[in-house]
């Protein structure tokens, strides 16, 4: 069950590292000769897909990390904290991070530019230009954030698990 665990988590942190890195690049070149109106529209479809797919898989790694400690619960009773948290606290840390910059990406830049697409509300080159720089920026450091995450986690040297 835990090898399973670690397929799934290891499965969502690459779903969202490849997604997010695949629209950063996406957004560079999409509508990139269209009026604003359609280059508005291309992002909203390409939104559409990316919302969902980079919060599940955030989802499923923040699941899959918290049933993956459980064993180490279990098997260290009240030592847990002293054998296994401090190696941890630093990858939790960076983990929310990721969290959050991932959410802020997702429903403070790409869900607001298609509800507003939905909307039909009025848009200018400056606006897109400012959240394409904002977007950019937004999935750039999410990237490296959870690239950070990672190393942290193949550095942490977490005790096997006795048995």
């Amino acid at each position: 069950m835990h090898r399973l665990l670690l397929l799934a988590h290891l499965a969502a942190v690459a779903v969202y590292l490849g997604s997010s890195v695949f629209l950063a690049l996406l957004i560079e070149v999409v509508g990139i000769e269209a009026d604003a109106p359609t280059r508005r529209a291309r992002w909203a479809e390409i939104f559409s897909v990316y919302n969902p797919l980079s919060v599940g898989a955030l989802g499923v790694v923040v699941m899959t990390g918290a049933w993956a400690l459980t064993p180490y619960k279990e098997a260290f009773g009240g030592g847990y904290f002293e054998r296994v948290g401090g190696p941890l606290a630093g990858k939790l840390a960076l983990a929310f991070v990721v969290v959050l910059t991932g959410t802020w990406i997702s429903f403070g830049i790409c869900h607001r530019l298609v509800r507003a697409h939905q909307g039909e509300v009025p848009v200018t080159d400056l606006e897109l230009a400012r959240i394409r720089t904002r977007l950019r920026g937004a999935l750039w450091l999410a990237c490296i954030l959870t690239l950070a995450t990672v190393w942290v986690a193949i550095g942490m040297g977490v005790p096997a698990l006795p048995g």
